[in-house]
């Protein structure tokens, strides 16, 4: 079982590996662009290098770029630190078989929490951010991937998975837990949307805390997350519907 203390520490790791990440993708595509340069017989200057970054950040494919590196460090070091002697990664992270018995039920509270979350989101008239004027109608391919497909299993894996195993037995009991990782899990969303949305966003976390204690599993939540982005990606990756 993960120590409550040590789990804080592997998440300070985490958040240094995130940054670590963004640092390390646009490094590498700085040091792409002067190497293609330099092979071209150009004039390698910083100063155009940098330019060309700051343009490349803005877009799609740095978007899924980044979140890939990310990826690629957070999780050998999650799957480190859910190893134990007393368990297995497995064990330590929830993941394991559900009923499909109560899925539907499930399904049905995701369905009217995303009719919700539209509902109030155009009556409100918010106005979309920079991030998501950056998506919409992109259709970029590998980003919809790391939508669908990356987030969610890092996420959950993290959030439902490590963290949960790790305060779960806790003074925080079940309610502490949900309510703590839900709010990191919002946290790390910052930015991203309107505080309307980010709000939005905790309760889709208590939806999917509430959801792996019931279960017992990671994989419940981890496939409503799943499920949750595959609507968002086709209505605005590719609809462009915002």
């Amino acid at each position: 079982m993960p120590n409550p203390w040590c789990a804080i520490g592997w998440l300070v790791s985490f958040a240094i590996l995130h940054f670590a990440g963004v640092f390390l993708y646009i490094a590498g595509y700085g040091g792409y662009l002067g190497a293609q340069l330099g092979a071209q017989g150009g004039v390698v200057e910083p100063a155009s290098i940098q330019q060309a970054v700051e343009v490349h950040i803005q877009t799609t494919a740095a978007l899924a770029g980044m979140y890939l590196t990310q990826f690629c460090l957070i999780l050998p070091a999650l799957l480190l630190a859910s190893k134990f002697e007393s368990q297995t990664r497995r064990e330590t992270l929830a993941i394991s078989g559900f009923g499909l018995g109560s899925l539907w039920r499930w399904l049905s509270l995701l369905v009217v929490f995303m009719i919700a979350q539209v509902l109030t989101v155009k009556s409100l008239g918010i106005e979309q951010g920079e991030f998501m004027q950056m998506l919409a109608g992109s259709r970029h391919f590998p980003l919809a991937l790391v939508v669908v497909l990356a987030a969610p299993l890092l996420e959950e894996l993290l959030f439902r998975g490590y963290l949960f195993s790790a305060w779960r037995q806790t003074r925080l009991g079940f309610s502490g837990t949900l309510l703590l990782t839900s709010a990191l899990f919002t946290l790390i969303h910052w930015g991203q949307y309107h505080w309307v949305q980010l709000s939005f966003v905790f309760v889709l976390a208590l939806l999917l805390g509430l959801a792996r204690e019931r279960s017992g599993s990671v994989l419940l939540p981890m496939l409503l997350h799943l499920l949750n982005n595959l609507v968002s990606a086709i209505v605005v990756i590719y609809l462009g519907i915002l």
